[in-house]
């Protein structure tokens, strides 16, 4: 007994694949001039659009032991620690300051997001607070306002008892603020030209199947 393998028994509605990369090859000149006009009007997008500048930093959590200090308004002696009872109302108080903060800075459209640390040690957990803005000086002002802003309701609002003068923080910042550029002329042409190449493909695609459809079912 013998199993048949004439090809005339593949169903009618399958799809050979090869004049499908064969027409691709063919037509590559209109598929290279579809990703070539794809970068040029991304960059001619890019090149007439507003300028975008981020300033951004680093933070996270305030020092437990300063906290604890400054509510105290003592120093605690080298070698020793808070009673662990102590301690947890603090950890809580930490954490109330810090999430409180992060929300008002939230609320004036400042980014948030959260960071590996920069050593890959076991080290605190850190954010990047960034702000936009069409100019490097306006995007700084914002990030910096906003994030005192923040520092002075958060402590108001969990510890309203604390003198206006005292130097706790909601939570620290880690290095200084750094301006870039968010504008990228490489990614921009780069999307442009892969939007390009895939609107081609399509365009070369549908065209051959369109044809394979009207010749296996003529009117």
């Amino acid at each position: 007994m013998s199993i048949s393998t004439n090809s005339n028994n593949r169903p009618s509605d399958e799809i050979d694949l090869v004049p499908l990369i064969q027409a691709l090859w063919t037509n590559k000149i209109i598929i290279l001039a579809t990703t070539v006009a794809g970068a040029v009007i991304s960059l001619s997008l890019y090149m007439t659009s507003a300028e975008e500048w981020t300033a951004s930093t680093y933070i996270t959590k305030s020092s437990l032991y300063n906290l604890y200090n400054e509510v105290n308004k003592k120093e605690l002696a080298a070698g020793t620690s808070p009673p662990q009872v102590e301690l947890q109302l603090y950890s809580s108080i930490q954490n109330d300051l810090f999430y409180t903060s992060m929300g008002v800075m939230a609320s004036q459209s400042i980014s948030l997001k959260e960071s590996g640390p920069k050593t890959g040690r076991n080290e605190a957990v850190l954010y990047v607070a960034s702000a936009t803005a069409p100019s490097a000086e306006q995007a700084k002002s914002q990030l910096k306002t906003a994030m005192d802003t923040a520092n002075n309701e958060a402590i108001a609002l969990n510890l309203p008892a604390l003198a206006p003068e005292n130097s706790l923080r909601a939570f620290n910042t880690l290095d200084e603020v750094k301006i870039g550029n968010s504008k990228n002329s490489k990614k921009s042409a780069a999307l442009g030209a892969f939007l390009g190449l895939v609107l081609g493909c399509i365009f070369v695609v549908g065209r051959v199947l369109l044809r394979q459809y009207k010749s296996s079912n003529p009117a």
